[in-house]
């Protein structure tokens, strides 16, 4: 497979997150990290595109009466991968990973081919991998960074499913240089702009280990409000 033909696989949309969006800080960064999670959402609905309105219309849950804002880059199910921020900006979804890392959500709810889903998690893994150049063992689950038994249902299988992105990506035919950008999935200016991790100062905040439970929560009440 070329790199044109992992792209197209991916069946990507980009739905971007608003510049100015307390959840978007534009901070640029250097990814050298690929952050894998699971939304922690079995509920039926609560697909990629759900997680899209999500992150670019609320954006955030209630931890101890206050506001936690909360982004990721990309947002995976079995039909479709949504991308949510350019590669180079900063994301809000793992402590010390924020800086460094591109942040992939793949969902689990119920109407999931969680196979499907996670073969599609690989293939944009593989590919990010290739255009970036970030080796095979920088792609860790979340836990890596904090800690918190994410993502759910790959944590047992994190090896396999890295090995098989790194299977992917290590037979992905040469392609032209030019043609990079071309489905949005990593652009050349993303690329061209990349920032200084040692100069980004991460808010001095407590860590929260029911973070994804509480964005459940969160995204449920934000479905239920669409539809009243």
């Amino acid at each position: 497979m070329d790199r044109r033909e992992l792209g197209q696989s991916l069946s990507l949309n980009v739905e971007l997150i608003d510049k100015g969006r307390p959840n978007r800080k534009g901070t640029l960064i250097t990814p050298s990290y690929i952050t894998i999670h699971n939304t922690s959402n079995d509920s039926p609905g609560a697909d990629a595109a759900a997680h899209s309105r999500f992150v670019r219309e609320k954006g955030y849950y209630l931890w101890k009466g206050k506001k936690r804002y909360v982004s990721w880059h990309y947002t995976v199910d079995d039909r479709q991968a949504i991308k949510h921020l350019p590669i180079n900006e900063h994301a809000i979804h793992a402590g010390p990973a924020n800086r460094q890392s591109i942040a992939i959500e793949v969902c689990m709810h119920a109407e999931n081919d969680q196979a499907a889903a996670n073969a599609r998690a690989t293939r944009l893994v593989a590919a990010l991998m290739h255009d970036l150049g970030i080796p095979a063992g920088n792609v860790v689950p979340h836990k890596h960074w904090t800690g918190k038994n994410c993502p759910v249902l790959l944590l047992n299988s994190f090896e396999a499913f890295r090995d098989e992105a790194e299977e992917t990506r290590s037979s992905i035919e040469p392609f032209p240089l030019e043609t990079l950008g071309e489905d949005n999935l990593v652009t050349r200016e993303e690329k061209d702009n990349f920032g200084d991790p040692d100069q980004i100062a991460e808010a001095a905040e407590p860590d929260d280990q029911d973070s994804h439970e509480r964005i459940a929560q969160s995204l449920s009440e934000f479905l239920e409000n669409e539809g009243s």
